[in-house]
C-alpha cells in the first residue's frame, strides 16, 4: 500500500506543474531587437517577443503567439508612438506554419501623434498590418506615417 501511495504521489508531482497555466499570465520573452536611426536623428526600434508558454511545445504540433512592435522616437529619444502586430500560427514542427490569427495596436502616441486608421490581414505563415499615424498641431495634420508591419514564423517555431 505505502509502494503505491508513493507511485500515485510522484504521478501528482509530474503532472502538476503541466496542469496549472493561468492564461491570465501571460509573460513575453524578447527574440529580437533592432534599432534603424535616420539623418534627423529619430528612430524606429523593432522588437519581437514570444509568449512564453509557447517555448517548449509538448507534441509536433502546435500553436505559438508572438508579436512585433516599432517604437518610434524623436532625436531626443522621446517615444512617439508604437504599434504592435500579434500574430498566432499553427506550426507543425519541421513540417509548416500556418498564420491563423492576426491583431494591432497602437500604444504611447505622444507629442501629438496618434493612430488614424490601421489594418490586419495573414497570408501563408506571415501576419501583416499597416498603421497610419498623424501628428496634429492644433487640430491641424503637420505630419503622416504609413507603418507596415509583418510577423512571420518559420516552419521550426521561429518568429521573424
Amino acid at each position: 500500500m505505502k509502494k503505491f501511495l508513493s507511485i500515485i504521489l510522484t504521478t501528482i508531482l509530474l503532472i502538476t506543474p503541466f496542469s496549472f497555466t493561468t492564461s491570465a499570465e501571460n509573460p513575453e520573452v524578447i527574440i529580437s531587437e533592432t534599432t534603424k536611426y535616420f539623418e534627423d536623428g529619430s528612430s524606429i526600434t523593432t522588437t519581437i517577443t514570444q509568449q512564453t508558454s509557447n517555448i517548449m511545445p509538448l507534441s509536433s504540433t502546435y500553436n505559438l503567439t508572438g508579436s512585433k512592435t516599432k517604437t518610434g522616437k524623436d532625436s531626443s529619444g522621446n517615444v512617439l508612438y508604437k504599434f504592435k502586430i500579434t500574430g498566432t500560427f499553427l506550426v507543425n514542427e519541421g513540417v509548416s506554419a500556418t498564420c491563423t490569427a492576426v491583431s494591432c495596436s497602437a500604444s504611447d502616441c505622444n507629442y501629438g501623434w496618434e493612430l488614424d486608421s490601421s489594418t490586419t490581414s495573414k497570408s501563408g505563415n506571415t501576419a501583416h498590418a499597416t498603421g497610419v499615424f498623424k501628428k496634429k498641431t492644433l487640430f491641424i495634420t503637420t505630419q503622416t506615417i504609413e507603418l507596415p508591419i509583418s510577423l512571420s514564423c518559420d516552419k521550426n517555431g521561429v518568429l521573424s
